[in-house]
């Protein structure tokens, strides 16, 4: 699903989601499909959502649940089991972002300048022109044909 009745630049995402058992989904933002491309994670940054127990993406620290996909692991795993509900929480606000997972801070990254391309370029990313360069854009929940439930859904402009 893509909330593309309008783009966001600066926010904060509160929502609350549950993975079913090996289960992979994220939330992507700042993305821009409808502009450049036809895939979502092609051009923004992802809030991952994983079973941390079962998945196979568990092995790289930066796959974890809630991780900045591919790009900043979390400290620790902070899920609570396959089937309860997780409260996720993304800050986007000028050069910065936050990810959060049960209360806790898991990931913080800058955003836009030299040293988030540098991340970028190390990354999956490096060879994906559009990925990471726009100030706002849409918001999709991903879709991997696994089982994942979202709920309490807000939206802040900040």
């Amino acid at each position: 699903m893509c909330i593309r009745d309008r783009s966001y630049g600066d926010f904060e995402l509160e929502f609350e989601w549950r993975i079913s058992k090996n289960g992979n989904s994220g939330v992507i933002y700042r993305i821009n499909v409808l502009e450049s491309t036809t895939n979502t994670y092609e051009t923004g940054p992802e809030y991952q959502v994983l079973d941390n127990d079962g998945h196979p993406d568990r092995e790289d620290p930066t796959h974890r649940a809630a991780a900045l996909y591919d790009l900043v692991a979390p400290p620790g795993d902070f899920t609570r089991p396959v089937g309860d509900y997780n409260r996720g929480r993304i800050v986007v606000q000028g050069d910065r972002i936050e990810h959060w997972l049960n209360g806790e801070r898991v990931a913080e990254s800058p955003f836009g300048n030299d040293a988030w391309r540098d991340m970028v370029d190390e990354s999956k990313f490096g060879d994906w022109p559009e990925f990471g360069k726009y100030d706002s854009g849409h918001i999709a929940f991903q879709d991997h044909d696994d089982l994942v439930w979202y709920r309490s859904i807000r939206i802040r402009e900040l």
